[in-house]
Parts: C-alpha cells; sequence; structure tokens
C-alpha cells in the first residue's frame, strides 16, 4: 500500500509543489462561499419575514376573537332566557315572575320585623334567588336543558311557596294579635 501511495506522490509532486498559490483559484473559492453565504441569508430573510407574518396574523385573529366574545357578551347581556330557547317556555316564565311579583307586593306591606320564622324564610328565598342566578348562567353555558328548565321552574314554584307561607305566618300573627285584644 505505501509503493501505491509513493507512485501516486512521485507522479503528482509537480503538480503539488508550487512555490507560489493560485490566487485566481482561491479568490474564486471564496467569491462561491460568500454567494452562497448570500443566498443562506436571504433564505433565512424570507423565512424570518413569513415567520413574523403569520405572528402578526395570529395575534390579530385572537385579538379580534377577545373583542368580538366581549362585544356579544355586552350586546347580549351575557345571558339567554327560555324565551329565546322556547317562546311556550317564556310565556310560562313570565306567568311565574308575575305571581312571585304579585306575592312579593303582598308580602312587602307587612310588618314582619321580630318574626324569626319570617326572617328564615326571606333568607331561603334569597338562598333560591343564588340558585337562580347560577341556573340561568347554565342555561346561557348549556342552552337547551331539561335539567335546567326544570331547576329554574323549581325555584319558582318554590320561592312561591315561601311567599305564601310568610303569608300564612304573618296572618296567623295578626289573628292571634286580633283575638288578643277582643279577649282583653
Amino acid at each position: 500500500m505505501s509503493t501505491e501511495l509513493e507512485k501516486y506522490l512521485i507522479v503528482q509532486r509537480e503538480a503539488m509543489d508550487v512555490e507560489s498559490p493560485d490566487d485566481q483559484g482561491i479568490w474564486e473559492g471564496i467569491r462561491k462561499d460568500l454567494h452562497l453565504a448570500d443566498a443562506r441569508t436571504e433564505k433565512k430573510r424570507i423565512l424570518i419575514r413569513i415567520r413574523n407574518i403569520a405572528a402578526v396574523v395570529i395575534i390579530v385573529l385572537s385579538v379580534g376573537y377577545m373583542i368580538n366574545d366581549l362585544l356579544v357578551e355586552r350586546w347580549s347581556g351575557g345571558e339567554l332566557t327560555l324565551a329565546d330557547i322556547d317562546r311556550e317556555l317564556g310565556e310560562k316564565e313570565n306567568e311565574y315572575r308575575a305571581l312571585v311579583s304579585f306575592k312579593l307586593e303582598e308580602v312587602g306591606s307587612f310588618n314582619h320585623v321580630d318574626n324569626l320564622i319570617i326572617a328564615e324564610l326571606f333568607e331561603e328565598i334569597q338562598k333560591l334567588d343564588i340558585i337562580y342566578e347560577q341556573t340561568l348562567k347554565d342555561l346561557g353555558e348549556l342552552g337547551y336543558n331539561e335539567q335546567v328548565i326544570h331547576t329554574i321552574f323549581d325555584t319558582y314554584e318554590k320561592k312561591i311557596y315561601l311567599l305564601e307561607l310568610i303569608i300564612l305566618e304573618n296572618n296567623k300573627i295578626r289573628n292571634y294579635e286580633t283575638d288578643e285584644n277582643l279577649f282583653l
């Protein structure tokens, strides 16, 4: 093997022994490398521009989506009503609201400052109001759902029942006071 290498070196010695470098070949190599580097740099610039444009598009779409979400929520009030789902459900809810409003007016005319039972009944009504508000949020998130609709009407019925209990309790107190005045 070393003999083949020696033979090659002897044959190629004249081409290898150069006292002065080939300036033209060196500069040609440098030009090629610079040209390739410029082409790579240009490709990198194009890729960076595409990346930046994609980032801007994503940001614009995200901001537009958030703004749309906020505006739609403000315009619609953020809640879905039963009337939005079905006309009959809306009518039924309006009947319940009217009945509750009527009972509240009747209860509002009473003087029940020191009655513990009436105070507890009002606390239960406040708890029902919290349940009702949460159920409306669920309706807005879930849309039409039988359980949510049933819960809404159930809270109305319980609220009416509690208001009737308050009216009965107040009437019982008034009747007791009337009977007491009769015996005096």
